[in-house]
């Protein structure tokens, strides 16, 4: 068994006392500054007021000059005043996602808490992702992968939908030997540094990029046409300002007169209002997402200033570097965005357009980037994406230490592991056990009373394999796994749009693992309480019959029962069949659990006494 993989960052508990004082500190700075710059701006705008009015009766050069000096304070002090403010609110997000994962830590807010309040965009639609039927998918409906108080909602920290989704399709789909392990390296290095985590978080809460905007500029890329890419339409941006802008120097200088200067402003807007006809479905299509588009720029740019030494995470800064950097490329396509939002504000456009043909010149400047940047804004979205979902797993496993990477092993199948607990019970409630399983053709039976473990038991194998098959620790001290897709069959219901029964829902469900194992794909196989929906012969007969055909076409997996007869197929298949139990005690009319995983076959009962306890007589 492998020794537990040590994170060497700072003790979280302390680690998240500290950030929260530093941001507070930070704030108060801010709160000051913001009210030393309200001051700075009412008094310049007196000054230039003042000015302004001394100017226009004295008509003396000072005072022109103290009053552009006035305006030109008054927009700077204006400028570090939204700057400032930009701050201030970033600063509350932060201090958000801090003291949410502080709570967290604590154990005073868990899964089912995690939403829009806990500032993590993506967290809180949980039951958005994953498979579009969950019940039909091999383990995710059973293990409580995703939807509220899951595996998916206690993991998520993406603030994108790109990052979540991607994270989510992780715990879907186990990845390679060669994947898990490059994935393992990245969030060991990533969980070395959650300051770094916590900025890009927060920058992307700023506003969260939606699928629906990477779509729109996907779609935009696609398009062949290119409209006034002809070379000749050089000239045309080029030799229509001269024409415009000298007319209207004729006109200053007295060479031009009104009328005919007004007569040329006419054409120029029905010439500028012509082209604009052309631009305006390419302004439609990328309209209303300036400000994801800038969120993304800044989001690749923090990922960019990174030293990564991990190869994931040097693979993927890379694909960021070259050719262009992808933070200045896309900065300059939010640029594009903001000229093009000039026309939302008649005053300024209807001038520029006339006399500049600032929608050709945008276009111009749209075409040309996308030439450059066709192939790779995908490229982009789906790195930002990876660095999401690895800082989800990263920020995991800085708040929780003493979980491991399980060691990934080729060969035969082999899973072994000591303290392993399930992830979705606090610390404070959750008793881990030692566990080990290796070779194909082999079965663990689990019997126990009622409410004694053993569903918990197979979603705590099952659960920790997901996570270690996406490159996730596991809530164990040490771990062996050999790369494996778990199938499972516990949660079963009826279906009355499809007229299905409960019994018959199983069997579809045993249908699909039969046939995975038939073709002896590598999975393990999770079942509790099987053909619960017939009479006790049949299950028992039935039971026997599918246990005796998995060993056959050497299964491995865990089944979960209250059959003891089934427990007696040890005697009949030594070697494949090994029994273990959850026990009960008794302490007068009540129950108590020690949820310890023990050898053999459990013999005491539960079900008489909670049947007394409801009030059902029984002679």
């Amino acid at each position: 068994m492998n020794p537990k993989s040590a994170n060497p960052g700072p003790v979280p508990v302390d680690y998240y006392e500290r950030k929260i004082q530093q941001i507070a500190s930070s704030r108060q700075i801010a709160v000051k500054r913001r009210s030393i710059l309200s001051f700075v701006r009412l008094g310049t705008m007196a000054i230039a007021i003042v000015a302004g009015y001394v100017a226009w009766h004295q008509q003396d050069a000072i005072w022109l000059v103290l009053l552009v000096a006035g305006l030109a304070a008054f927009g700077r002090a204006l400028f570090l005043d939204t700057d400032n403010n930009a701050r201030i609110r970033r600063l509350e997000g932060l201090d958000e996602l801090v003291r949410y994962e502080q709570l967290a830590l604590a154990g005073q807010a868990g899964p089912a808490g995690r939403g829009a309040q806990s500032g993590y965009a993506g967290a809180g639609q949980a039951d958005q992702v994953g498979p579009a039927d969950p019940a039909e998918h091999p383990y995710s409906y059973d293990l409580d992968i995703f939807g509220k108080g899951s595996v998916f909602a206690m993991l998520n920290r993406s603030q994108s939908e790109p990052g979540r989704d991607l994270l989510a399709s992780w715990l879907m789909t186990p990845a390679d030997r060669g994947s898990i392990r490059e994935r393992q390296e990245a969030i060991k290095e990533l969980a070395g540094d959650p300051d770094r985590l916590f900025d890009l978080a927060v920058i992307g809460r700023q506003r969260p990029l939606r699928n629906r905007t990477v779509q729109h500029i996907l779609h935009w890329l696609k398009k062949e046409e290119a409209p006034f890419s002809e070379s000749y339409w050089a000239l045309v941006r080029w030799g229509y300002p001269v024409v415009t802008l000298g007319l209207l120097a004729c006109y200053i200088a007295g060479l031009t007169g009104g009328n005919e200067f007004g007569f040329f402003c006419l054409l120029f807007l029905g010439i500028s209002s012509y082209f604009s006809k052309t631009v305006i479905a390419h302004y439609v299509a990328l309209s209303g997402i300036v400000k994801e588009v800038g969120v993304l720029s800044e989001g690749i740019g923090q990922i960019e200033e990174r030293t990564f030494h991990a190869g994931l995470n040097k693979r993927l800064q890379g694909s960021l570097l070259h050719p262009h950097q992808a933070s200045k490329e896309i900065k300059g396509l939010d640029g594009l965005l903001h000229r093009f939002d000039y026309r939302l504000n008649p005053y300024v456009f209807i001038p520029l357009n006339a006399f500049l043909l600032w929608d050709l010149w945008q276009m111009h400047g749209l075409n040309t980037w996308r030439q450059r940047n066709r192939e790779r804004i995908g490229q982009w979205t789906q790195t930002l994406a990876g660095m999401e979902a690895l800082g989800s797993m990263a920020l995991l496993y800085f708040n929780h230490p003493d979980w491991c990477f399980p060691e990934i092993v080729e060969g035969t199948f082999e899973f072994g592991a000591q303290g392993l607990g399930h992830p979705l019970i606090p610390e404070r409630k959750r008793v881990t056990n030692d566990f080990a399983i290796s070779g194909t053709g082999r079965l663990e039976l689990v019997t126990g009373s009622n409410m004694a473990g053993k569903s918990t038991w197979l979603r705590t194998v099952g659960v920790n394999m997901v996570l270690a098959m996406a490159g996730s620790p596991v809530c164990a001290r040490s771990c062996r796994l050999s790369v494996v897709s778990v199938v499972s069959s516990m949660r079963v219901a009826d279906n009355l749009e499809d007229s299905t029964s409960t019994f018959y829902a199983e069997l579809k469900k045993l249908r699909s693992i039969i046939e995975k194992v038939k073709h002896h794909e590598p999975v393990f196989i999770l079942l509790d309480e099987i053909l619960r929906g017939t009479n006790s012969r049949d299950r028992l007969a039935g039971s026997r019959a599918l246990i005796r055909q998995l060993i056959r076409e050497g299964a491995v997996g865990i089944i979960a029962t209250h059959d003891l007869e089934l427990a007696q197929m040890e005697e009949e298949l030594p070697g494949h069949i090994y029994n273990y139990y959850f026990d009960v005690q008794f302490f007068g009319e009540e129950l108590g659990f020690d949820y310890t995983l023990r050898n053999g076959i459990c013999t005491t009962k539960n079900a008489e006494l909670l049947m007394k306890q409801i009030g059902i007589e029984l002679a």
